[in-house]
């Protein structure tokens, strides 16, 4: 029993430092004008809002080359996602970019 709680907790602390890890990270900055995602129709239709943080890796001319979903709605992250793959970024170091979805 003991040694379950010990994984457990192990575990625990692990996530917490990854989250902290990314946390630290700047916010993204577009090079022109801000990102534009289209909301999707199905979260339209569901009346599905919130906010979707992503982690970006960027390529040395700003462009995205890999993106993590930190959190948010599964539909809204996957067009957040789309939207930064078209869009160039200021800099090359990874960032954290921020959407928000009302209706």
């Amino acid at each position: 029993m003991i040694r379950w709680h010990a994984a457990l907790l192990c575990a625990a602390a692990i996530a917490l430092c990854s989250i902290s890890a990314f946390a630290q990270e700047p916010t993204c900055k577009s090079k022109g004008e801000a990102v534009k995602v289209d909301y999707p129709a199905l979260a339209r239709k569901m009346k599905i809002s919130g906010t979707v943080r992503l982690h970006l890796q960027l390529t040395s001319t700003g462009g995205v080359r890999e993106t993590k979903v930190l959190g948010g709605n599964p539909v809204l992250a996957s067009a957040a996602q789309e939207a930064v793959k078209q869009a160039k970024f200021e800099g090359a170091e990874p960032c954290i970019a921020v959407f928000e979805f009302k209706q």
